[in-house]
């Protein structure tokens, strides 16, 4: 691999957000810029949010009484009625934003125009760097956030003397900017609420909204003046910067009313005491412990010295760029490792970055597919230690969706609908049904909790963790089957998320009897709570229901032009190309639809995907690349990459999805879900794994005829190293413990593992 597949780099300064250049830890996260007059950190932490715990969800009347009065109207076929009665009785107040930290604003007085300017983000060490020369003199600027020390970290330094630099920051919700002599110091308060109209509500008590700080302190062999607001330096060669931030959060269910500023400043002091290489040094080390685990080889491409948005333009052309799919690979798990961290909160929309108070879906959790795409790649990848912060998330759901669902739906268990915040909300938005009465997210997650253990093998953490929130949620699913008067459970009503049909009548209507999704949802959530009392030896009274009910629900059903059905009754469609493709759940990332084990279902999909199309926003392009990539077609999947690397050079172009000039995922606007959709699909193609049964080229697209990928993770906790010539498996080896079947080219071997590597040479 060359710099070509591991560099973002640019000619010119950023001119808007989607052409910056990101870093984080996890918690810290920062967007640069690359200005030479005045540079703009875009600053966030993960736990700054607006908002306040408990706050209760209003509804109109008693919600259950609601539920049970829907169910009955869409049993009888009046889903327009249920529907109408959702909306108005059974809707609530949306979630609180994810808001900014602030900007870091840094002018320069120098007058001089910059020349040979670079700036580029090496995907290798997690820094961000910028060149440039005035009146002849190098100037350079280094940027990284380090995991370790937990603070943003710049140094610019020159040739010759500096220019004049003048350092503030700003926020756009209550602040204030002051000095001490040895700080720059922000601090906030985060409204209590922030209206669906984008207005500040500030409350007091229990509803105080969130406190917060930022505070930078200067190493350099300039000249400081704090001034009342802001800080100058003059006369240096050398200007380091540490920024640190904190702020009052303890709990999603405890007032914020932890000591937040005092420690702020003692993590950036503490810093600012270590030499700046050796920082340096201990941020690299940590972040390539993650990033190192897996190398991705397609070839070369020869665009080492083509600035990265040249080469997505070019890309639009001509698809001659292989270096550019690795590029678009490492990126994903550079995002990951930056953005999700043991401790850190879960990725939101937008991962950790976010600059406006009012962000696109309030830079929130949406739980109906982008929350849950975000970790798909991390597993496989071997980054098991990012998912921890979405486990974690699940676990605090669980317990905050248990007064949801005997609320809601008089159930045991518990239920999260569409959107969630930093106080785990749990229960419905409000407007259209197709998307606030959506309840089966709690379930989906806890495939991702299975998961966790299928690839850690950590016994202790399903037993302790993982799997009472697994048998929580199927109690909650069991509870809202009802006979479908034909002999079968159905979840009734239900809703397929944000998608619509026709009635008789021609309304828009997204209430059924109950969906394909629900159902895949259901089914697979019931399966996974049998394997883990399989797996734990555990006899709860629930495993028994479960058995008694799984054989009873109701099963895949195919329409007359043999395409899966997404609604309980065959219905003409709203929007036959709708973005969502969510009645392939079971293909994806469910394992129920199987090119082997159920071709008839196999063939049901297909026609399902050539009638939605290759078309799509960012996240959904993401999808589809899996999709292909389980239906062993890696040509198709190919295309779909390709389409989700169609340059997107504003970022308030609508309509078809896309990349932005900083490799960002373009929805559009901005969504983070599509970049990890795509890594997912990428390393799908090279190797899938299902229990101990492992995969190996399933869907290698004909382009990529020579390469490798080593480090990949499998199920049962093997990493495996595969390598390919001429489009056929040339070397593969694996390293691990226990049995593992691998799979190539129809033939099968089943290998001991003893932890040391050993190569596989039957299937070559």
């Amino acid at each position: 691999m060359t710099n070509a597949s591991n560099t973002l780099w640019y000619n010119h300064p950023a001119k808007t957000w989607v052409h910056s250049l990101l870093l984080g830890n996890g918690s810290l996260g920062a967007a640069l810029y690359g200005r030479t007059d005045t540079e703009c950190v875009e600053l966030n932490l993960d736990t700054l949010w607006s908002g306040y715990p408990d706050r209760v969800a209003p509804f109109d009347g008693d919600p259950y009484e609601t539920f049970k009065k829907a169910r009955e109207l869409s049993l009888e076929g009046k889903n327009f009625e249920a529907q109408e009665l959702i909306e108005k009785k059974f809707s609530s107040h949306n979630s609180q934003f994810y808001l900014p930290l602030g900007k870091l604003l840094i002018t320069s007085k120098s007058g001089l125009k910059p020349r040979k300017y670079k700036r580029q983000l090496d995907l290798k060490t997690a820094v961000h760097k910028v060149t440039y020369t005035l009146g002849g003199k190098c100037v350079e600027s280094e940027a990284f956030v380090s995991a370790p020390a937990d603070v943003f970290v710049m140094k610019t330094k020159s040739e010759g003397i500096l220019p004049d630099y003048s350092y503030t920051i700003t926020n756009v919700v209550k602040h204030d900017v002051t000095t001490d002599g040895e700080f720059l110091i922000l601090k906030g308060l985060c409204p209590s609420e922030i209206t669906d109209d984008g207005e500040d509500v500030y409350l007091d008590g229990k509803k105080k909204g969130m406190e917060f700080c930022a505070a930078v302190k200067f190493v350099t062999d300039g000249e400081v003046k704090f001034n009342k607001n802001n800080v100058s330096i003059s006369g240096a060669k050398e200007i380091t910067i540490i920024l640190g931030a904190d702020d009052s959060f303890k709990k999603w269910n405890e007032v914020p009313d932890k000591e937040y500023f005092e420690p702020c400043k003692a993590k950036v002091r503490a810093a600012a005491e270590v030499k700046y290489e050796t920082l340096k040094a201990e941020h690299i080390k940590d972040y390539q412990s993650l990033y190192n685990r897996v190398s991705l080889d397609l070839g070369e491409s020869n665009k080492e010295n083509t600035v990265t948005s040249s080469r997505l333009l070019q890309f639009l052309r001509c698809k001659n760029d292989i270096e550019l799919y690795t590029l678009l690979f490492n990126f994903g798990r550079y995002l990951a490792i930056s953005a999700s961290r043991e401790g850190s909160q879960a990725m939101t929309l937008q991962g950790i970055w976010t600059y406006k108070k009012v962000s696109p879906w309030r830079s929130n959790y949406t739980v109906n597919i982008n929350t849950e795409m975000n970790y798909w790649p991390l597993l496989a990848c071997n980054l098991p230690e990012l998912c921890k912060p979405l486990n974690s998330f699940v676990e605090e759901l669980a317990e905050s969706g248990k007064e949801t669902a005997k609320r809601l739906y008089g159930a045991r268990g518990f239920t999260c609908h569409h959107n969630v915040d930093l106080w785990r909300m749990t229960t419905p938005v409000n407007g259209c049904a197709s998307w606030l009465f959506w309840n089966m997210s709690g379930a989906w997650f806890t495939r991702h909790l299975y998961e966790y253990y299928e690839y850690t093998g950590d016994k202790e953490y399903l037993r302790n963790e993982a799997y009472p929130v697994i048998l929580e949620s199927a109690k909650f699913c069991m509870d809202i089957l009802v006979d479908d008067g034909n002999g079968y459970l159905i979840a009734a009503p239900s809703t397929s998320p944000e998608n619509k049909y026709l009635d008789e009548k021609g309304n828009d209507v997204a209430v059924s009897q109950t969906t394909t999704m629900t159902m895949s949802i259901i089914k697979d959530n019931l399966q996974n709570a049998l394997n883990c009392a399989e797996i734990l030896g555990d006899n709860d009274p629930a495993i028994d229901e479960i058995k008694e009910v799984l054989p009873k629900l109701l099963p895949f059903k195919i329409g007359k032009d043999g395409r899966l059905l997404e609604w309980y009754e065959e219905k003409p469609e709203e929007e036959v190309k709708h973005r969502h493709v969510s009645h392939l759940y079971g293909l994806f990332p469910a394992n129920l639809i199987d090119v082997e084990r159920t071709p008839e279902l196999v063939d049901a999909a297909v026609k399902t995907l050539k009638k939605r199309g290759d078309g799509g926003t960012g996240w959904s392009l993401g999808w589809k690349i899996n999709f292909f990539a389980r239906l062993r077609d890696g040509n198709h999947a190919l295309k779909l990459i390709n389409n989700q690397l169609r340059y997107i050079p504003n970022p308030e172009v609508r309509g078809r999805g896309g990349t932005y000039p900083n490799m960002l995922d373009a929805h559009p606007p901005f969504q983070i879900d599509g970049n990890f959709g795509a890594v997912s699909g990428i390393a799908q193609l090279f190797v899938q794994s299902f229990g101990n049964r492992v995969l190996v080229l399933p869907a290698l697209p004909d382009a990529w005829k020579d390469g490798s990928i080593k480090g990949m993770l499998v199920k049962g906790g093997a990493t495996v190293n595969i390598e390919w010539k001429d489009g056929k498996l040339s070397k593969l080896t694996a390293c691990g413990k226990g049995e593992f079947e691998f799979v190539y080219g129809g033939k099968s071997v089943t290998v001991t593992l003893d932890g040391s590597e050993k190569e596989i040479g039957e299937l070559v």
